[in-house]
């Protein structure tokens, strides 16, 4: 056992603990939130790749021009090129409402208010902190976290603000519902929502894939697990919870039963036994 008792804070670990803890492995992603991380990275990848080539116009245009003629070339015309980004983009919002509406309960409620967009008095000490250590004026400890870190939680607010601003300005591109004015406020809506998710979104590709101490949180969205290690020094609440929970469901010992023996007979087993 690593732990007599479960620490109120973090405490400093021995090299034998951490030895330990890192072998040990707590779930925290269930399967149906890997697979719709993916899904909506590889959703985001398709419209990325497909949305960028279908800005033409000189003014706003940022890809290259060779970039553009080539996704007209593997698409055949960029009216296949608009189909295909149209057909993505409704595909994935069906998704999302399926989810949404059929996960509301275990993953939506449990999942998302509660573990990922929940912020407490810790979250915005974590970001006061934080933004100190990035400006080299603070060596206060960072506060205790739970599953998700407070900058993970302020993009997480920042992508389901965005999310139905993205669905909702992309169908009055595709259906043009009302006036040639309300589909022009959709495409710039459309634009920035799209931009502000994406310069999020480098952040968090950057932090999960390339920053060394959060690779754990990478390798989470493929296996579903985390190492106790990971867990205790960088989401200290969210492992005090899970041991609490695991704590409360062990089972009892069961009462002892009442022995037929002599009391005497008794006596000398307890003595014989010390």
């Amino acid at each position: 056992m690593i732990f007599e008792t479960i620490p109120e804070s973090p405490i400093a670990l021995t090299a034998e603990q951490a030895a330990d803890m890192q072998q040990l492995q707590i779930k925290k992603h269930q399967v149906a939130i890997v697979l719709l991380h993916w899904f909506n990275a590889l959703v985001w990848l398709a419209e990325l790749l497909t949305g960028t080539a279908l800005i033409v116009s000189p003014a706003y245009r940022f890809a290259p021009q060779w970039y553009l003629i080539l996704m007209e070339q593997l698409f055949g015309a960029r009216e296949n090129l608009l189909r295909f980004h149209i057909a993505v983009g409704i595909t994935w919002t069906i998704v999302f409402l399926v989810y949404a509406i059929f996960g509301w309960k275990h993953y939506l409620h449990a999942e998302v208010l509660k573990k990922e967009i929940g912020l407490d008095h810790d979250d915005f000490e974590w970001l006061r902190i934080r933004l100190l250590k990035l400006l080299g004026r603070s060596q206060e400890p960072l506060p205790p976290q739970g599953a998700y870190n407070a900058g993970q939680k302020l993009y997480a607010v920042l992508v389901y603000t965005a999310v139905p601003v993205i669905i909702l300005s992309g169908l009055e591109m595709v259906f043009h519902v009302g006036s040639p004015s309300l589909v022009a406020w959709a495409m710039l809506l459309h634009f920035v929502a799209v931009g502000m998710v994406v310069s999020g979104l480098m952040v968090h590709v950057y932090m999960g894939a390339v920053f060394p101490e959060e690779r754990p949180a990478f390798y989470s969205m493929i296996t579903g697990m985390v190492d106790e290690l990971y867990a205790y020094r960088h989401h200290f609440k969210w492992w005090k919870d899970i041991k609490l929970q695991h704590k409360h469901q062990l089972p009892k010992a069961a009462p002892a039963q009442k022995s037929e023996e002599k009391p005497v007979e008794l006596s000398r087993s307890k003595t014989s036994g010390l």
